[in-house]
This record gives C-alpha cells, structure tokens and sequence, in this order.
C-alpha cells in the first residue's frame, strides 16, 4: 500500500518506520523544517546540543521509546543524570524528589505526610486495571478525601489548578494515578537533545525508502470522500492535534465533529531563558511552583540536569505554563511576559538580575499540546478509524490514561500501524 503521513512527530515517525517495515510505501509531509513535533530543538549560538523547546525527559519505565532507540541503534544516547524536583511554598523551596523528602516534608504534619506516602504508594502499586475504575471520580474529589485537605490544599490542588485552571474538576482521577504510577525517581534525556533522536529516526524512515517532505501543507478537497492529495495515496495517518484534522475535513458527520470537539485542550506556554548563572543554586532541576499567585507553575533549571558545558556555558532556564485557549498571557509578547515574570522569578531567588545575567530570551507556544481527560473518558476516547475511508488519527487525545509525552507518541505510532496494516 501507499501510504502517506501527516506530521513527522514521533508518532509519525514511528509509524513511519513501522509501517516501510512491513513493506509498505510511505511518505510523511510536515508543516516545519525539522521532525520532532513537540519535541523539536532549537541549537543557538555556540550550543553543541540542541534544546526543545518545551522541556523533556524520560522515565526508566518508559520503555516503548526506550526500545525504539535500541532498533534503531540509537540505545546508547539514552542516560539518566540525577536531578532534583522540589517544590516553591510559602516562599521556601523544599526537596520532593524521594520518600525520605515526603515524610520530612516541613509544611505538613507527621500525620499528615504519612498519608501523603502511603496513599501515593498505593497508587503507585495498583495495576492499570484497578486504576481505571477511578475515572469515574474526580481528581480532586478522590485526592481530597483520601489524602486529605491539607494535602490537597498544600501538595495537590496548587498544582492541578495551576495546570489545568478552568479545567481543574473536570480531569479524573484515572488521569491522576497514571501520574503517579509512572513516576521514577531517575530521569532520562538523550545525548544531543530529543532533536538527535527525531533526526535518527527520520534517517532511518528514509534509509529504507520513505520519504520526507518537510515546508509542506497537506490540501483537502471537501468535494472529494476523504480529500483530493489522497488520491494517490491508498491510506491517510494524521497525527496533528485534533482541531487541525477537523479544519482539513469539514465534510465529516456533525456528530463526529461535534464529539471531538468536547475535549478540551491547553496550550503549553515556555519562556526560555538563557542565564550567565545558575538560578536555582540549590540543583533544583524541577520547581513544582505551589502558589497560584504566581503567573506561572514550574521553573525547570535544565542545566542543574544537563552539563551547561554542552550549551555553551550558559544556564538554561524554562519559566512554563499551560493554558486555555483564551488565556490572556498567550497574546502576550515574550517581553511582555519576563517583565511580568521578573518580580516573582525574584521571589525564588532574591539575587535574581535580569539585566546583568540574562543573555538571551526565547518564547515558546506548542498549541494544545495537553488534553484534558474528564470522567470517564474511555467512554469517548476516539478510534484510529475515522468516518472517511482509509484517513486515521492518532494523536495525544489517544493516550489515555497516560499523560501526553514522547513514550506515548512511540507507542501510539506502534498502534496505528499495526490497525492500518490489516
């Protein structure tokens, strides 16, 4: 069969590779120069590895991208650095990366920070089938009564607030213990940046003769069942989120439309600075921002996880955010929002000087990039099979429960090719 894929994205990619694998012609168009999808780098001046621009890493137990790298030899750029994830409360930032941080936690309670452990760990040992249950609840229904309030006023609520504002009781609870259960207390990145492996990946597509046209739109024709490109082409995978597909077909059935367009999505929101010094000086690779004053929910210091050697010496900071469609910040220009930022960057660090230490600055927007999962969504979660004949989709509103993420986009790739190959 002939193939063609829209977006060249890891799930893209991979079902790129899968599918030539199983003797299929395939070819993949994508709207950017470069592949990587929401993973994409960006290299700057004096860099010797790229940078996304929206902050990655992996789990040990992430092992559908794992796998990935090791067929296609790419194995040996995967390693896991330590790192430190903490969290900014009451104007202290406190470690809350291990156990022994959990039941030493200083603003909660002995009580209270047992619970916090014992709940978490019996969230992180219920299998998958158990835990899909808890869909039926909200997340913060369920964390409030079984970790209790001050839990969930101190712990929880700032930060699925502060993710998903509008949103917050309407994701479920399922979506929460999937969180929790793939957490590891080692992290992975990947030698060069996600951009490395994106790279590879298209190189292996294309050493086995498929083809990738980047710079380049796909064209439908409502006139035509599934769209005039398709054609000559006996298959369509579309991996855009899901308003893209919907723009490139309106000839779909009303109550399909309508279907998908009940599921919300946000929009990932970075600032990227580019620091002469370290701004979290205590190692703090990951700052949970717990207080909804603040504009923004989490400070990543990558080069407290990352050698900042391989970015020309400079201090790499994300200042991130995740917002609603008609979030006033995403009309904001990056000069707008660091002077917004700057007083509560401060708050942080109090010898935080934009002027003498910040080189450079970067704005980064991914358009609903994180779908928001409410109850029950299994109910309503979308087929690969869409009404038109031989066009598929699969995107991120398809990973569920797990959160959205590079493992998921290799495994979600996986699937697609194996439905559309029989």
């Amino acid at each position: 069969m002939k193939i063609l894929i829209l977006g060249a994205g890891f799930t893209g990619l991979t079902s790129a590779l899968r599918l030539l694998e199983m003797g299929h012609s395939v070819e993949v168009i994508e709207k950017e120069s470069a592949p990587g999808g929401l993973a994409v780098g960006v290299k700057l001046k004096d860099f010797q590895w790229s940078i996304e621009k929206h902050y990655h890493h992996l789990f040990t137990n992430d092992l559908s991208i794992i796998n990935l790298m090791k067929n296609i030899g790419a194995g040996s750029d995967l390693i896991f650095p330590p790192s430190l994830t903490s969290i900014f409360y009451k104007d202290k930032i406190y470690p809350f990366n291990l156990p022994q941080h959990i039941l030493s936690f200083p603003p909660l309670s002995i009580t209270d920070r047992s619970r916090l452990a014992l709940v978490s760990a019996f969230l992180k040992l219920l299998p998958r089938s158990e835990a899909l249950h808890l869909e039926k609840y909200t997340a913060t229904s369920w964390i409030r009564k079984f970790y209790g309030p001050k839990v969930f006023d101190i712990v929880w609520n700032p930060l699925l607030t502060g993710k998903f504002g509008p949103y917050v009781q309407d994701v479920n609870m399922a979506w929460f213990w999937a969180r929790i259960k793939k957490r590891t207390f080692k992290l992975g990145y990947i030698k060069g940046g996600f951009q490395t492996l994106a790279e590879k990946l298209s190189a292996k597509v294309i050493s086995l003769g498929g083809k990738i046209r980047y710079n380049s739109t796909f064209q439908s024709d409502p006139a035509a069942p599934a769209g005039g490109q398709l054609a000559k082409f006996d298959k369509l995978i579309i991996t855009t989120p899901t308003s893209v597909f919907l723009k490139l077909f309106p000839q779909l059935p009303k109550i399909y439309t309508q279907n998908l367009g009940k599921i919300p999505h946000l929009h990932a929101l970075n600032l990227l600075l580019i620091l002469k010094k370290q701004f979290l000086k205590d190692g703090t690779y990951w700052l949970n921002i717990n207080d909804r004053k603040f504009p923004f929910i989490a400070v990543v210091e990558h080069t407290n996880y990352i050698d900042p050697k391989y970015y020309g010496n400079n201090h790499l900071v994300y200042v991130g955010n995740y917002l609603p469609t008609d979030h006033p910040y995403l009309k904001m220009s990056k000069e707008q929002l660091l002077k917004l930022f700057i007083p509560y960057l401060k708050k942080i660090n109090p010898s935080f000087n934009y002027e003498l230490r910040t080189i450079n600055y970067e704005l980064f927007l991914g358009p609903f990039a994180q779908p928001v999962f409410p109850i029950n969504y299994s109910k309503h979660i979308p087929n690969f099979q869409t009404p038109l004949k031989n066009v598929y989709l699969a995107n991120m509103d398809m990973v569920y429960p797990w959160d959205r993420g590079t493992n998921y986009a290799v495994e979600l790739g996986e699937k697609v090719a194996k439905f559309v190959n029989h």
